[in-house]
């Protein structure tokens, strides 16, 4: 091997391997992406993602069982499929001869996902991509080993119903040559579909039931979710064969627009008055007529910066999910556009007056924006009127869906509503006009994947504008704060070396707005406590040890600061008094080996440090040994520690108190406090460093907004 990655993401005792890099197939990958115009920076960037999504998959050299399930989280529109189609490369070039592609729940979708797989590979000539819809036939474990004789590789691209996937099992994997072999699984939109929705129930929906019967066939394998909105993945039981045991973020590269560019001003997006007419009554709303209309000039306006052949400027019309609203809503758009083109016909008729009115206050909302080297509206207004004659228009939902017919134009217009809610992309994106909307509470993930206006769009971003009812724009809005707040989450844990599944599932989030749909997943709003004590006794020796040695650097560290407290005739306290929060966090809380099970760890302090960052919080610690040089001894019930604070001395409260107790005496309105308690196990005799954390009432009083995974 000339170039090899191994990367440890995860976990300490993650087992990861060396990828390979230097191979054809991602060779052919990469001439693919710099073809296509990806900066040389963003090849390297997606390839190192892809190794590192990789070497935590099943080792192709290894033996036996390994059954991992891992997810990839990206951005809206941000490329996902260009980085699944390099694991898949990868994976080729890494002793892999099969890749399973779930390629979405619409048709429109799987052939999209197959149609960009096939492009990819085009020059490698030993690819084979089959879908279970044209090449169902060759879907055996018979014409599996014939592939294998002739050396070649296979994508099967499925669509995500529980027929096809178990299709897959039942006629290629009940053989147990190949069930053996190395499998890669991708479930494109991997929050969709395959969770299990039946779960509140205590039952299995019909294609998780599929995805499970598939994963247990194969011995080694590695079932990767790719998703932009990874909610349920994260908050579903860590139980669940679905549930991932790593997790990678894939940042978008250089010129992504997507959250933070549309949504942290008003600078793209335009409010339908709550006081105008719904597009779903009668007539035409003024908002609607001025999106149209700048799309128009939109179009024109690109046209004359030098477009080229095969570049494409679009506009989505989304107003619910019924099909006959999207008819109702289209003829309205045929309506008007053969009316403005009849109108415009001669421009020296007095019919056009009207529209010209309309068109120049569109180009007048671009002028003041200040587009630029945006020419006269003289000398666009043929261009204009072009573009409303020769724009097509398009239908797309279950019924109707344009099998292509978007590419005859440069200029299109898309009315539908749950088919252009996920997955596709709509080339050259620029003007949106959505009015769909949850008529109660929303759930981020939904609504974030309706954002179709994501995407690599710097070219003509100035032109961009999404015009919607004030609830959506609120939401998205509070959906980018979610966003930064969850992939802060997973980038801290990655950080920290957590095990992905010990990660803490706190998220914050507006009460305005859900995680996801309770049908897969259940959430709770969530609070930190005042007291955080470690209820799990670590009784191995080695991380005892450790645990004792890293106390005891930061005691000597601060040997000089130390206060000694006495409180009557017991032991003493060792007080080091206003130690910045930080510091504790590095020095202690991120070194500390908790018990496997112990709730609260430093998963919960990395959450905890997240938002006292984001709040320009700087809290003091005091970290005080209790009882110093003494053991507090307890019979630990299966690694359970029973109460270990101690109380009132003496109790009775008609006597002054001599001790105020472990909870109430060393506590203060803006000081955090971290306790060190000294327990030995009265069986076995092995003591160890257990740790009580006190947050002030004043602290967490701005800690709000925060949901986290139901029990």
């Amino acid at each position: 091997m000339k170039d090899s990655i191994g990367m440890n993401y995860c976990a300490p005792d993650a087992n990861v391997w060396a990828v390979n890099l230097d191979g054809r197939y991602m060779s052919a990958v990469q001439n693919y992406l710099v073809a296509d115009g990806i900066p040389t920076d963003g090849v390297t960037k997606i390839v190192s993602n892809a190794a590192q999504t990789l070497s935590y998959c099943p080792d192709p050299e290894g033996i036996g069982k390994c059954q991992k399930t891992g997810i990839v989280i990206g951005k809206v529109q941000s490329g996902k499929t260009s980085n699944f189609i390099s694991i898949t490369a990868l994976a080729f070039d890494n002793d892999y001869d099969i890749v399973i592609v779930l390629g979405g729940t619409k048709k429109p979708l799987v052939k999209q996902n197959r149609d960009r797989i096939k492009e990819y590979f085009s020059t490698t000539k030993d690819v084979l991509v089959l879908d279970t819809t044209d090449f169902k036939d060759q879907l055996t474990a018979q014409k599996m080993h014939q592939f294998r004789k002739m050396n070649k590789k296979v994508v099967i691209v499925a669509l995500k119903s529980p027929a096809q996937i178990n299709y897959i099992a039942d006629n290629i994997f009940f053989d147990s040559v190949l069930a053996e072999k190395p499998i890669l699984i991708i479930d494109d939109e991997g929050d969709e579909a395959s969770l299990n929705t039946l779960v509140k129930k205590g039952k299995k929906s019909s294609t998780y039931k599929a995805i499970e019967n598939l994963k247990e066939r194969l011995d080694r394998h590695c079932f990767l979710s790719i998703t932009a909105t990874p909610q349920a993945n994260l908050l579903i039981d860590t139980l669940d064969v679905l549930s991932p045991d790593f997790g990678i973020l894939v940042d978008p590269g250089k010129g992504y627009c997507g959250l933070d560019v549309y949504h942290s001003d008003t600078t793209y997006t335009r409010k339908i008055p709550d006081s105008e007419t719904s597009l779903l009554d009668d007539g035409i709303p003024q908002s609607f007529i001025d999106a149209i209309s700048m799309f128009f000039v939109a179009c024109a306006i690109y046209k004359n910066r030098g477009m080229k052949p095969g570049d494409k400027l679009s506009m989505l019309i989304h107003p619910s999910q019924l099909k006959a609203d999207h008819e109702k809503v289209f003829k309205k758009v045929e309506g008007l556009i053969n009316d403005w083109c009849q109108k415009s016909e001669d421009k020296r008729d007095i019919a056009y007056n009207p529209l010209k009115k309309i068109l120049v206050a569109a180009y007048n909302e671009y002028e003041k924006a200040g587009v630029e080297g945006l020419l006269p509206f003289n000398l666009l207004e043929d261009d204009i009127i072009q573009a409303m004659n020769v724009c097509g228009r398009h239908k797309v939902n279950g019924d109707s869906v344009p099998k292509g017919a978007d590419e005859i134009y440069d200029y299109n217009i898309y009315v539908g509503g749950t088919m252009l809610g996920r997955g596709l992309t709509l080339k050259g994106l620029a003007i949106t006009y959505i009015i769909r909307t949850a008529k109660g509470v929303s759930t981020v993930d939904t609504v974030q994947q309706r954002a179709r206006w994501f995407g690599y769009k710097m070219k003509y971003l100035d032109l961009c504008r999404i015009f919607a009812v004030g609830k959506i724009i609120r939401e998205f809005q509070e959906i980018r704060d979610h966003e930064e707040d969850l992939w802060e989450t997973v980038r801290a844990a990655k950080c920290q070396g957590t095990n992905f599944k010990n990660m803490a599932r706190i998220f914050a989030l507006s009460d305005d707005l859900k995680m996801t749909r309770s049908s897969v997943a259940r959430t709770e709003n969530y609070t930190f406590k005042f007291w955080n004590k470690q209820r799990e006794f670590q009784d191995i020796q080695e991380y005892v040890e450790s645990n004792k040695a890293i106390l005891a650097a930061v005691r000597i560290e601060h040997e000089r600061q130390i206060v000694i407290r006495q409180f009557g005739e017991g032991a003493p306290f060792a007080i080091i008094p206003g130690v910045e929060f930080d510091y504790v966090k590095k020095q202690i809380f991120d070194k500390f080996c908790f018990a496997t099970n112990e709730k609260f760890n430093r998963s919960v302090v990395d959450k905890l440090a997240i938002l006292l960052k984001r709040k320009g919080l700087q809290p003091k610690v005091d970290i005080i040994w209790m009882r110093d040089g003494t053991f507090s001894k307890h019979a630990i019930d299966c690694g359970h520690i029973p109460n270990y604070s101690v109380g009132r001395r003496p109790q009775s409260l008609s006597k002054p108190a001599i001790y105020l107790g472990d909870d109430y005496q060393f506590i203060s309105a803006d000081t955090m406090q971290l306790q060190i308690h000294e327990i030995q196990d009265i069986v076995t005799g092995v003591d160890s460093p257990t740790l009580a954390f006190y947050i002030p009432k004043n602290v967490i009083e701005k800690l709000t907004n925060l949901v986290i995974q139901a029990e």
